[in-house]
């Protein structure tokens, strides 16, 4: 991969992550009475800015000495939206204060994000002349690679099945069925009926299936010969899932060789053990 910095573009070795950081200190020797650091965390597709907030404050709360949070706003960095803390912790018997504006830009590989943090210390309680000095900073800043609103939304997280069930939920009926497997869910949905789109199709974890015709439907009235389909995973990974859409069923056809599901709310439970 090609890295760049601000004096040397490089080849980087595939092993090797960036943990680079950038640090301005007012004076050249001993403890500064205000100081910037902006460094980069990954941020999983399913976590939103909210949620890395929120993760972050529960870790400095346990890496801090008494940790105080003295606030927390909504605000923009580079037109992007952003968040900002202010908390102060204890070390070597003063009160160290500290303003951390998050905001979330693309990340090095494609298809990821970066939490980048820039974080203004000082030794003492905030003046307004560090204050000041912060917030002209943050308003001057520009991003070299911001998120698109789509890619700045969490992704749902993808979980995997664990059983060969398929669900399958007819908007007609409004009734839910349970098959052993995709197979069996296949050969006993009628396959006009699949290609009007009025049944969706759900793996054991929920994650909806697409079907796709193998043998197309005969309209001909000369002939009663019926299609064939196949289900697969939906391309679409944030695609709606069983649990979102299990109040659309007023009738559910228990299966009788899965006695582990004998109703709706043990289909409820089932599912929401799966997303853990």
């Amino acid at each position: 991969m090609q890295y760049h910095t601000n004096s040397a573009t490089f080849e980087l070795p595939a092993p090797l992550k960036d943990k680079s950081m950038h640090m301005f200190v007012v004076r050249d020797d001993g403890p500064s009475e205000f100081s910037v650091v902006i460094t980069h965390a990954d941020v999983p597709p399913e976590e939103s800015l909210a949620d890395f907030g929120e993760r972050l404050q529960k870790e400095l709360g346990r890496a801090l000495p008494r940790f105080q949070l003295r606030g927390l706003k909504d605000c923009q960095v580079g037109g992007s939206p952003a968040i900002e803390l202010a908390y102060s912790w204890r070390k070597e018997g003063n009160f160290m204060h500290q303003r951390q504006a998050i905001v979330l830009v693309q990340g090095a590989a494609p298809d990821t994000r970066q939490a980048m943090m820039v974080a203004a210390t000082c030794l003492n309680a905030f003046t307004d002349e560090w204050n000041a000095a912060f917030d002209g900073l943050l308003a001057s800043m520009t991003l070299r690679n911001p998120l698109s609103v789509a890619a700045a939304a969490p992704r749902r997280k993808v979980v995997v099945a664990t059983q060969p069930y398929t669900f399958a939920l007819s908007a007609r009926r409004r009734s839910l069925h349970v098959f052993a497997n995709q197979a069996e869910a296949c050969r006993k949905t009628d396959p006009r009926e699949v290609e009007l789109e009025t049944w969706a199709f759900f793996d054991a974890a929920g994650n909806q299936l697409q079907p796709h015709f193998t043998v197309p439907n005969s309209y001909d009235p000369g002939l009663r010969n019926t299609g064939m389909f196949q289900l697969s995973p939906h391309p679409n990974p944030d695609a709606t899932n069983l649990l979102a859409n299990l109040h659309l069923a007023n009738i559910y056809d228990p299966p009788m060789d899965i006695p582990a599901l004998p109703h709706l709310a043990a289909v409820r439970n089932f599912l929401e053990q799966q997303v853990g």
